[in-house]
């Protein structure tokens, strides 16, 4: 636990690529790691997204979710133990194995209790399918939703 180049700080998704490299969504420290097999840091993007949950396609496409960066205070029932403020936004982003951001996409962040349909509230779990359609789950709206790709 802790902030170092090789520290987590709330792991939060895993996944690999079809290269064999890990990618480990360390939420709390805002950033995504990606390792060898061999246990090896090859790279770190901060700062960037506080990644809650992520996917790599065959294709070796990188969707992350979560919410921008945001301040993180102390949990007082839990000294030491961060607590994050609610997340201004909702967002995914699709990233090249570089770690070049290639797209964004910001969502609607629903109200508690009274999410719609196309709006999400902690947005925790992604999936994109072979014709690009993207599945999200949120933890507050308890649900999943498909969001079909639209063609130009």
């Amino acid at each position: 636990l802790g902030t170092g180049p090789e520290d987590f700080s709330l792991p939060h998704a895993i996944d690999m690529d079809a290269e064999g490299r890990l990618y480990v969504a360390d939420r709390n420290n805002s950033r995504v790691q990606i390792y060898s097999q061999d246990g090896r840091l090859l790279d770190s993007w901060a700062n960037v997204i506080i990644p809650w949950g992520f996917c790599v396609t065959k294709q070796n496409e990188i969707w992350v979710c979560g919410c921008s960066p945001m301040p993180w205070r102390e949990d007082p029932d839990y000294p030491g133990a961060p607590l994050s403020c609610p997340p201004k936004d909702q967002i995914v982003m699709k990233f090249a194995p570089s770690g070049r951001a290639l797209q964004l996409w910001t969502i609607p962040k629903g109200i508690d209790g009274k999410e719609e349909p196309g709006d999400v509230n902690w947005l925790h779990a992604i999936a994109v399918d072979s014709q690009g359609n993207m599945y999200l789950g949120d933890i507050i709206g308890k649900r999943a939703q498909k969001f079909v790709l639209q063609s130009r």
